[in-house]
């Protein structure tokens, strides 16, 4: 599966890219993942150490600085950057770059980078970030009536979430 990314990936838009095989973005991609300033411990697809190394991925999470592609590819997460106007193209060449390789292999292959995840412990940190974001929900429905810390969140949308909370 090929990710072709352009524009600002923000949390949920990294659980959809991430999963993919290849990303590759245009040079205006971003990315970000506010969730800790909304009092939460990180998107439900939690692969930010993997995806970014732990010193990166903890940076990115307790700050909710923005990434740019070239530093995303720098770090391993992004396969190429591209102009806006070839992003397409160029995720179509390498489809067919590895639509020629054999099926089975390409499986295997998978398999096996995927394994090596998995032994370093992925499936395990999944499961506990997906606890430990319930749980965060949780915490903050109990105080405040709602799934986030309103306390961190811009005055208009804190004011948005309660009238919405107030219209249900």
């Amino acid at each position: 599966m090929i990710a072709a990314v352009r524009g600002k990936v923000v949390a949920g838009g990294l659980m959809l890219i991430w999963p993919c095989d290849i990303i590759i973005a245009s040079e205006d991609a971003q990315f970000c993942d506010p969730v800790v300033s909304f009092g939460i411990g990180g998107v439900e697809f939690f692969a930010h150490p993997w995806e970014l190394g732990a010193r990166k991925a903890k940076e990115l999470l307790f700050t909710s600085d923005w990434l740019s592609a070239v530093e995303a590819k720098q770090l391993g997460m992004v396969n190429q950057i591209v102009s806006r106007d070839k992003l397409e193209d160029a995720a179509i060449e390498m489809a067919m770059k590895i639509t020629n390789k054999s099926l089975f292999a390409l499986k295997l292959t998978k398999e096996a980078v995927n394994a090596a995840e998995d032994a370093q412990g992925r499936v395990q940190a999944m499961q506990t970030s997906f606890a430990l974001h319930q749980l965060a929900h949780t915490h903050w429905l109990t105080l405040h009536g709602m799934l986030l810390d309103p306390t961190n969140l811009p005055a208009e949308a804190a004011r948005a979430l309660r009238t919405s909370r107030e219209n249900d």
